[in-house]
């Protein structure tokens, strides 16, 4: 392996792919791995790990989702180190406002909670061009930080598009799943942000009181061919989490 990434993998209370990605986030951090280095297949990394490719896999796609490496398909393709101001999403926060919520509030763990098919409805077929009576795999999850409930998300996607996704394994990366197993990884993103109130399911979820205050990320996610794929709203939990954003200012 790569001397700059001679990892050591401890096991301990978080699952091994997030050790793994926050050893190789620290790694491109410091410059041990710099912007364009070629990473070794999945296969040699797990090998030298001791672990599954899926591991590798799943902890590749963390990094790749914030926005910190890319891949390239083909001959010369492979993963690969971001480089500044290229594969990173711009307007301050790496991989899009809920993946930065998910890193600043500590989120190591994802439960799914439930998976359905049913009718989109007007908000949904608005944000994906669908029509009303189209159906959509409504995909809900919690994430965790610690152990602790730290958001729920929502995921909407066509059902014509992903088809039995619902019976799928979906406590991995759903990115990494609307990508390997439908050719639809999404690649673009708009997100806003609001401060909303806890619902009911939201407090039972998130372990809070209904009506305690909660940070919506509402997004829509479009594939390579500008394909809406995903209409999502997650709920972070406003006491665990924050939204701190590095720009340049652009003098008035």
């Amino acid at each position: 392996m790569d001397p700059a990434l001679d990892l050591v993998l401890e096991r301990g209370s978080k699952p091994l792919h997030v050790t793994i990605a926050e050893q190789l986030a620290a790694a491109i951090a410091s410059g041990a791995l710099a912007p364009g280095a070629r990473l070794p297949p999945e296969r040699q990394l797990a090998e030298s790990l001791g672990v599954s490719r899926m591991t590798v896999r799943q902890a590749l796609g963390d990094l790749e989702r914030d926005g910190l490496l890319r891949r390239v398909v083909g001959r010369a393709g492979g993963t690969f180190v971001s480089e500044p101001g290229s594969d990173r999403p711009t307007g301050g926060a790496t991989g899009g406002l809920s993946a930065e919520l998910r890193r600043q509030g500590g989120a190591n763990a994802v439960e799914p909670i439930s998976a359905e098919v049913e009718p989109a409805g007007r908000r949904v077929s608005a944000a994906l061009d669908l029509k009303k009576s189209d159906r959509v795999v409504v995909i809900t999850r919690l994430r965790l930080a610690g152990g602790k409930p730290l958001a729920v998300e929502r995921s909407s996607l066509p059902s014509r598009l992903f088809s039995d996704i619902e019976d799928m394994d979906l406590s991995g990366s759903l990115y990494e799943v609307m990508g390997e197993g439908f050719g639809l990884r999404p690649v673009r993103a708009v997100e806003r942000l609001e401060l909303v109130e806890a619902r009911h399911s939201d407090a039972r979820s998130l372990g809070i009181r209904r009506d305690a205050p909660l940070l919506l990320v509402e997004r829509i996610g479009y594939a390579a061919d500008g394909t809406p794929v995903e209409f999502a709203r997650d709920r972070f939990r406003a006491d665990r989490t924050r939204l701190e954003i590095e720009s340049a200012l652009i003098p008035e």
